[in-house]
């Protein structure tokens, strides 16, 4: 099943639960940890980072959907577009 075939549970209150991953506004430190558990927080971020500028296709999309590369936490909107070029964490 790929990320456009997941549907919402009826019954999911903070967003769309399948497979212990919760589809929802995300510290960019709490995303980051979830994509690199064995790293600390500075570098899971870093890594997360080098992952997004890697792929230049995810960087475009994110760009076109308001992304601001200083706030704090990504928005549902970008986590789907992070999840679709990444994969889930």
């Amino acid at each position: 099943m790929n990320y456009m075939q997941m549907k919402t549970r009826p019954d999911a209150t903070s967003g769309e639960e399948r497979e212990g991953f919760c589809l929802k506004a995300y510290r960019k430190s709490e995303l980051a940890g979830l994509y690199f558990p064995q790293a600390g927080k500075k570098g899971a971020l870093q890594g997360l980072g080098r992952w997004i500028k890697q792929c230049a296709e995810l960087e475009r999309a994110l760009e076109r959907s308001g992304y601001q590369k200083n706030r704090k936490f990504f928005l549902k909107s970008e986590v789907e577009l992070i999840v679709r070029f990444l994969g889930e964490p």
